[in-house]
């Protein structure tokens, strides 16, 4: 069986590695594509600043769902990186460590062959009439140089940066703030400096440039203003109403769909039982950032029940998410996810301290209520709900990766070649459309695609909120079973 599994991040090494698992391992041929940079790291744990923090504890981070500390051991182990504080390691650790499984496969075994070149084209060949269909992959557009393969994995990671001011190619404009050590390469040491996003990226960016830019304050601003949650001390908790044996009696009653109004009331539930005030904590914060962070910092025993149960949830939002009816995921999405985002991904409490250290330093501005940025006369104009215009030389992007096929351009050439070659098709709530329980990419064109699969941001619209790495290697593992359960 001739495989290709697309994009070499978390997904992609996830996928490796269960597939060498396998016990018929040794009747595949496996070609792993990505470019020399993002091999066997992918974007979000690419080499960067040592500034640039892992949300979670590292001995809570792996890619083997047997040893959820692997990575903190691995990291133990090894004497290429040191740090005097390691509960919260730098994100591109974690790429090594990736990275190093990688290495190890390609070493131990010589039916996996590495190509470290950008895919540019994976289109789908059918004789007029027939059904059975072959999946051709191209690092060029020269179709002579195509591999045909059995299996095709679209593990391709996060898609580009939204840009929602068009403010693309303009001088001054830094489209994505990563990798980080290269967001000032030709940015002068007067420049006033701008971010315009306060979510974890954000986080990022202000680490990095209070440290190597002299003219500061910076202002970071968005619509709300406001900062991601602090991890509090998460304990371990289950779910005892909001199961699937609980879901499939709704779902006996309501045409197959679990009403949302139902499935929020079995939350709550969940959520007295381990006594989280939910109202509380969903309406604690002030649009003070000082104050937000530090309520945060103080209560962080009852803010990590509440961020315990939320991350149980994303990591059940599978079958949680597609017993919802369409308009109840839509509710679903205006009415909760917006909760959910800003109390899941917490930043390490040391970021926080860092945070207010700065603004009470006078070394960053958090402002809200941002409206519009243009720009003219050589420099960016910031205006806000209240009228006021702030001027700026430097913007950063940090407002997040898009989402919907429709807003895609030519930084994600392969998925609109993809779409115009009719092999996936978007999904309205995000991403392209997969079967839920098995991540078989959808066509509008031929069907459910027995032998081709998607995983990670890409597929969003079905697996809302759960691209954590924990919950990228459960899919891993889940599509490798699948594949060798239907190709006996």
């Amino acid at each position: 069986m001739r495989i290709a599994i697309i994009g070499m991040g978390t997904a992609g090494v996830s996928l490796l590695k269960e597939l060498v698992k396998n016990k018929h391992f040794s009747e595949l041929q496996i070609d792993v594509y990505d470019n020399p940079k993002n091999m066997g790291q992918g974007v979000p744990f690419q080499n960067d600043s040592d500034q640039l923090l892992i949300n979670l504890p590292a001995k809570d981070m792996s890619l083997n769902l047997d040893n959820a500390q692997e990575f903190y051991e691995w990291y133990e182990k090894q004497s290429t990186f040191k740090f005097s504080h390691p509960k919260y390691l730098p994100r591109f650790i974690f790429g090594h460590y990736m990275k190093d499984y990688l290495q190890q496969f390609l070493t131990k075994y010589n039916n996996i062959q590495q190509i470290r070149e950008e895919v540019a084209e994976v289109f789908i060949e059918s004789d007029v009439g027939q059904t059975e269909v072959k999946y051709n992959v191209c690092i060029s557009k020269d179709m002579h140089n195509r591999k045909v393969y059995d299996v095709v994995f679209l593990a391709i990671g996060t898609l580009s940066y939204h840009d929602p001011y068009h403010l693309k190619g303009t001088v001054g404009y830094i489209q994505t703030p990563y990798p980080t050590y290269n967001t000032l390469d030709h940015v002068e040491d007067t420049d006033r400096i701008s971010i315009i996003g306060t979510g974890l990226a954000s986080l990022d960016v202000i680490r990095y440039v209070t440290a190597h830019h002299p003219n500061l304050p910076i202002t970071v601003t968005s619509r709300k203003g406001r900062l991601p949650s602090v991890r509090g001390e998460m304990p371990e908790i289950e779910f005892k109403y909001l199961t699937p044996e609980n879901f499939n009696a709704i779902k006996a009653k309501h045409f197959g769909n679990v009403p949302l109004d139902e499935a929020m009331s079995l939350f709550m539930k969940d959520c007295a039982l381990y006594e989280i005030p939910v109202e509380t904590l969903v309406h604690r914060r002030q649009n003070d950032p000082i104050l937000d962070l530090t309520y945060d910092l103080e209560h962080s025993e009852v803010l990590g029940r509440f961020q315990s149960i939320l991350e149980l949830t994303k990591e059940n939002l599978n079958w949680i998410w597609n017993s919802f009816s369409r308009s109840d995921q839509k509710r679903f999405l205006s009415n909760y996810q917006s909760i959910l985002k800003e109390n899941s991904n917490p930043m390490p409490p040391q970021t926080a301290q860092l945070l207010i250290e700065h603004i009470k330093n006078g070394l960053i501005k958090i402002e809200k209520d941002l409206e519009t940025v243009t720009h003219h006369d050589s420099e960016f104009h910031l205006k806000f709900k209240d009228g006021s215009v702030q001027k700026c030389d430097i913007v950063i992007n940090a407002t997040g990766s898009k989402t919907h096929l429709s807003d895609l351009d030519s930084d994600d050439q392969l998925v609109l070649n993809l779409e115009d070659r009719q092999v996936v098709q978007g999904h309205p709530l995000g991403g392209i459309q997969i079967v839920a329980e098995t991540n078989q990419i959808i066509s509008p064109r031929y069907g459910t695609l027995k032998n081709m699969y998607a995983l990670g941001q890409l597929t969003n619209g079905i697996n809302q909120s759960r691209n954590g790495v924990m919950m990228i290697v459960r899919q891993a593992v889940s599509v490798v079973n699948h594949l060798f359960e239907t190709n006996r």
